[in-house]
């Protein structure tokens, strides 16, 4: 009997019959979502008002963040104004900002504590063979930093020597 079963399943008129019986089927099950929803309707909009009352958390949320994100860049760039780069039109990142302002305010504190004495436009070097001075301990054959604005005003200096040479 499986066998002629099996056969019957595989005739055309067998295949017919069973796709408009998954059609109708597909069709009763429209009709029964159709009025489901009908009668769960308020359920539904309830749904929808608490996925709304989230989704205007969120807006208000992505607004905020919209706003710091803009006041923090807003920052950057006034920032970025103060520092010197070569070339001056350079756009630094947002991490090279912070690295060149963290060393240009350690440059200006140079220059604020030797004053008059740094006329070579070198204070950091000074200010450490100073410090290193003081302190016999220090190794003086450890290489010694480099303070990129000491080495931008050294070279605006050399710069300069070559023009008055020049004339």
């Amino acid at each position: 009997m499986k066998s002629t079963g099996s056969r019957q399943s595989c005739q055309p008129e067998t295949i017919a019959s069973d796709i408009e019986e998954l059609e109708s089927g597909s069709e009763s099950s429209e009709k029964s979502n159709s009025e489901s929803s009908q009668t769960d309707g308020k359920g539904k909009r309830k749904r929808k008002n608490h996925s709304t009352g989230v989704s205007k958390q969120r807006q208000a949320a992505n607004a905020r963040e919209r706003d710091r994100t803009h006041s923090v860049n807003t920052a950057f760039t006034a920032l970025r104004t103060l520092i010197p780069t070569e070339p001056a039109d350079r756009k630094l990142s947002k991490i090279e900002t912070l690295r060149l302002a963290s060393s240009y305010i350690s440059h200006l504190a140079n220059v604020l504590l030797l004053g008059e004495d740094c006329l070579d436009g070198q204070p950091c070097l000074k200010y450490r063979a100073f410090t290193q001075d003081s302190n016999s301990d220090v190794n003086s054959a450890a290489p010694r930093p480099i303070c990129t604005f000491c080495l931008s005003n050294q070279r605006k200096m050399l710069r300069e020597g070559e023009k008055h040479l020049s004339f």
